[in-house]
């Protein structure tokens, strides 16, 4: 049998985004119903309101204008040359939104788009605390025996079909990466902030906390967000042949004539594609460059695109805008990090901070409810960046898509979900909890004890996670 990776995200069709990684938090097996039905999550009424919500904080930073694209090595170009003017204008603007970032989880290109990035920080209190947690952080792994590894030791562990940390050239820089970023230097530098914008009726006026059943796919899609974009920073993991490989791109080929008149003709604007040849919308990947200052004020587009006239070129301008975007002044980018294993004595030395702070931020919106209306603000919730519980959930979540095991329900506690869940009446899951309900009912009533495990055992111990829906589910059938 084809493992869900197989089937539903190798050529031609679309890689692995965020959302794949992120979605089965709430139940991996809704996830799989999702994707043997559709291919992909459907969107929801509510879904379609958050886009237009999205579009509408989008338009209040960038120009969005049509250009057409002839080939796919255009397509692939538009989406680079977008996150080279995204990144330029958080630096002047302070604000930048709808970013593209590119990963490598076990061997496998991910993509995904950041909400918003700025200057803003979003909760200083959390801020001032970061050091102080990754200072405790790094002080309990230094207690671990020499023989017992951390979990951040391993992404995607042997055992779950990946590789160690150390595989892949990350080993003690990731352990130490939040630490990293919140290390000061001696001229304090403005930190950049992630926010993820999530929109909720006018009638729920609520948020979910951080440590709620809700908010857990919300968690992880922020810190994937940061583990990609300090990577793209930092690291060759994701790389412009890789992406060519998979989409079977020309790296070296030139832009159409076309592409380079439409997009040089324009400066500021932010760029849009009026026909997408890859309906994945997933752009290329890295080819470090050492040098990077942007070009001169004084040359145009057009000038820009003819100096980089191939997706190769234009991805190592990229990069070097991330560079200057996101490390401080001065900092040698030959000191980066590249996916190439390291002797002990490398990984002992402390990597560069970065301007990433490792606070991260959902902020809640309700939409308009009529064009005279304005978008108002909820609330939003903050957290810091976690690797542990990031790396432990990617390297379980990776063994279900390689099909080294089956897709999994709910806990028992969680169970309140299936109310809202489109495959309830097909649920095989659902089917064999009550089955088995019954079957402690019955044991209750004979005065045997009940087992309150699911049909394949606790997952990943959230068996006693919060009751979000405000039920008390332990003793009741399955709805």
């Amino acid at each position: 049998m084809r493992s869900p990776l197989e089937r539903f995200r190798t050529p031609p069709r679309k890689a692995l985004s965020v959302t794949d990684l992120v979605s089965p938090a709430w139940c991996e097996l809704q996830y799989w119903y999702t994707l043997t039905k559709f291919g992909r999550k459907r969107a929801t009424p509510a879904m379609k309101q958050g886009t237009v919500v999205h579009k509408e904080l989008e338009d209040q930073v960038h120009t969005t204008v049509p250009v057409e694209v002839m080939t796919k090595e255009d397509g692939w170009a538009l989406r680079i040359w977008n996150v080279i003017q995204g990144l330029r204008t958080l630096r002047v603007s302070g604000m930048t939104r709808e970013l593209e970032v590119w990963g490598n989880v076990d061997g496998e290109i991910v993509t995904g788009i950041i909400d918003q990035l700025s200057y803003e920080c979003p909760d200083e209190e959390l801020e001032e605390s970061a050091e102080a947690s990754y200072a405790d952080l790094r002080t309990s792994k230094a207690l671990l025996p020499e023989y017992q590894t951390s979990i951040t030791e391993f992404f995607l562990s042997p055992a779950g079909g990946g590789r160690k940390l150390s595989d892949i050239g990350v080993a003690k820089h990731e352990r130490d990466m939040a630490y990293s970023m919140t290390r000061s230097p001696e001229t304090p530098l403005r930190k950049i902030y992630i926010t993820d914008i999530k929109t909720r009726g006018r009638s729920s006026r609520s948020i979910p906390s951080v440590n709620s059943v809700g908010f857990r796919p919300t968690h992880l899609q922020l810190q994937l967000y940061y583990h990609f974009l300090t990577r793209l920073v930092t690291t060759d993991d994701v790389t412009i042949d890789a992406i060519a490989t998979r989409y079977k791109l020309e790296a070296d080929k030139p832009f159409s004539d076309s592409f380079i008149a439409q997009v040089g003709s324009l400066n500021e604007q932010f760029f849009d594609a009026s026909e997408d040849p890859d309906a994945d919308y997933l752009p290329s990947s890295s080819g470090a460059e050492s040098e990077g200052e942007f070009p001169s004020s004084s040359q145009d587009s057009m000038t820009i695109l003819l100096e980089h006239n191939s997706l190769s070129r234009l991805w190592k301008l990229m990069k070097s805008q991330h560079r200057l975007t996101f490390l401080p002044p001065n900092t040698n980018p030959s000191t980066t990090t590249h996916s190439q294993p390291q002797d002990d004595a490398q990984e002992d030395t402390p990597p560069f901070p970065t301007l990433l702070s490792p606070v991260l931020t959902a902020t809640y919106i309700a939409p308009p409810s009529n064009p005279d209306e304005s978008m108002q603000y909820i609330g939003s919730r903050s957290f810091l960046f976690n690797p542990s519980s990031l790396y432990s959930y990617l390297t379980d979540e990776m063994h279900w898509w390689r099909g080294h095991r089956q897709p999994r329900g709910v806990p028992i506690m969680e169970a309140w979900k299936c109310r809202i869940c489109e495959f309830q009446e097909e649920c095989t899951w659902r089917r064999e909890m009550e089955g088995k309900m019954a079957v402690n009912k019955r044991r209750k009533r004979g005065g045997g004890k009940a087992n309150g495990e699911g049909p394949m055992g606790p997952v990943d111990g959230n068996g006693n996670a919060d009751n979000e829906g405000g039920e008390d589910v332990s003793g009741q059938s399955v709805v």
